[in-house]
């Protein structure tokens, strides 16, 4: 286990006590940044991942084995009511290996209602941008030309430009992308610019080490000089707890997502009453749609083309507002799951498959959800939508619905319990009566934020500006768990910039 390797924990066990000067609890975006800083600084750094190592030839396109390897709760986390699947990365690299790799940096204006609700000073435009850049620069972040945008996402634009609607091609962190579209589960041709091929490798050359099927459990002694976190190897698919071992470190850098930081800080009993407090899940909607000739949108990148008429960057009260309307694909799996009908209506959607379209609808959310962690020790979340959110969702059905309509399709299906059928325009006006109940429709997170909120003191957040965690000595979050409010609508580039720029304040003080 020299320095600059990736230890297989299920494998290899590590020594019952080792002392490092840094420990990184996550391997994603805010993780493997920090791991690549530090560890370029000179310093000892080791990085815990539950999960496993997962490239190349071992992403087998297959969706059962890969929800089952690469996501949280193989793919079945949710949050206790049942109404929002969780989506949560689980593997060496986070959840940049299974995201649809669009690219949208936090703006000015986002960092300036921080500024001007939070109280967070560091975080001004000014402060942000040469880090912003940055991250795009690790991304490689780059327009889809013409030529890769399939005709999912087509078909969204040509709806757009007949309404007159505003949109943009989002940029993406693909490089010589072969149009598989098995994103989502990752890619198998290695085409992601993700923490795995960039911030890791950089890490690993500088001496960083990383421990996967590596389960942290547990913080101890946060107040002082040496922190003691427990692990516990995992086996080789993740399934089953094995022996534990401890890690000393002077540092303890938490970037395991709004979730799992939240988590570990709550069983540890660390942290002030701010934590697990302010969740912000920024469910999706899926919405599909049948043309009476083929689509084919599993073929090709998934999320390229956004509309963005109803999107608001300067809400007052807010920041960013409003709703966005996202072309995206899946394979069979998981569109089999959210399509509206089970058993063989269900069947009769899916040989209708190639002909599907299908959009998500992205409403940004108040921080009004929670974790917890039960006396029994297993994860709650709690999150619920208010009567406001309920109303933006109703919106941005009715817009989808009238945007597909344009671009000529024949039936467009509202994924909720009774569901909801679009014919003409005359039935649009059903969309201004769902009710969203509970479990109705099938919600989707994947850009969890807050939890552990920035704030200049304890009365308002959980950790200060700088990260550190209030209450404890060298424990700091470097995820979107710091995030007071929704960052981005897709937040990979938000959390390493601020991860570099958090980190870059830390290496001042070691």
């Amino acid at each position: 286990m020299s320095a600059g390797a990736i230890t297989d924990c299920s494998q290899i066990a590590p020594p019952a006590e080792l002392t490092v000067e840094v420990c990184v609890i996550g391997s994603g975006c805010g993780g493997a940044t920090a791991a690549w800083e530090l560890a370029l600084a000179g310093r000892d750094v080791l990085v815990l991942e539950e999960g496993g190592d997962f490239t190349g030839a071992k992403l087998t396109q297959r969706d059962g084995a890969m929800y089952d390897q690469l996501y949280q709760d193989r793919g079945g986390r949710t949050t206790s009511d049942l109404s929002v699947s969780v989506l949560q990365g689980r593997v060496l690299g986070g959840g940049g290996v299974i995201n649809a790799c669009d690219v949208v940096p936090i703006s000015d204006a986002v960092a300036r209602h921080w500024q001007r609700t939070y109280a967070l000073e560091t975080f001004s435009p000014e402060a942000l941008k040469p880090f912003t850049a940055r991250a795009l620069e690790d991304l490689s972040a780059n327009t889809p030309v013409e030529e890769q945008l399939n005709r999912n996402n087509r078909i969204l634009r040509e709806g757009a430009q007949k309404l007159s609607w505003r949109g943009e091609v989002m940029q993406h962190n693909r490089v010589g992308c072969v149009g598989a579209g098995t994103c989502l589960i990752g890619c198998s041709f290695d085409r992601k610019k993700n923490p795995r091929f960039v911030a890791i490798p950089n890490a690993l050359a500088a001496g960083a080490r990383f421990f996967t099927r590596a389960r942290a459990v547990r913080i101890d002694d946060a107040g002082q000089e040496l922190k003691r976190v427990t692990v516990r190897r995992l086996d080789a698919k993740g399934y089953h707890e094995g022996e534990t071992f401890t890690v000393r470190a002077k540092v303890v850098i938490l970037a395991a997502n709004a979730i799992a930081s939240a988590q570990l800080l709550l069983r540890s009993g660390l942290g002030n009453d701010h934590v697990g407090r302010h969740l912000s899940l920024q469910p999706q909607l899926p919405i599909t749609s049948i043309f009476p000739d083929e689509v084919r949108f599993h073929r090709g990148i998934p999320q390229s083309y956004a509309v963005t008429e109803f999107e608001e960057l300067e809400h007052r009260e807010h920041g960013w507002w409003g709703f966005r309307i996202e072309a995206i694909s899946g394979t069979p799996g998981i569109v089999a799951s959210l399509l509206p009908e089970p058993g063989a209506p269900g069947v009769e959607r899916m040989r209708e498959y190639s002909r599907l379209a299908a959009a998500l609808l992205l409403v940004p959310d108040a921080s009004h959800g929670r974790v917890r962690v039960e006396s029994n020790g297993r994860l709650r979340i709690d999150y619920a939508l208010d009567d406001e959110q309920r109303g933006r969702y109703r919106r941005a059905v009715r817009a989808a619905a009238q945007l597909y309509l344009a671009a000529g399709a024949t039936e467009i299906y509202v994924p909720t319990s009774p569901t909801l059928r679009i014919r003409s325009e005359a039935d649009l006006a059903k969309a201004d009566e769902l009710p969203f109940r509970p479990t109705s429709a099938p919600f989707l997170s994947a850009h969890q934020q807050g939890t552990v909120r920035f704030a200049p003191d304890a009365s308002k957040g959980a950790a200060a500006p700088d990260g550190q965690v209030y209450g404890t000595r060298g424990l700091y979050v470097f995820d979107s768990s710091g995030f007071p409010s929704s960052a981005s609508s897709h937040t990979m580039a938000p959390i390493i910039a601020v991860s570099r720029m958090l980190t870059k304040q830390l290496l001042t003080t070691l």
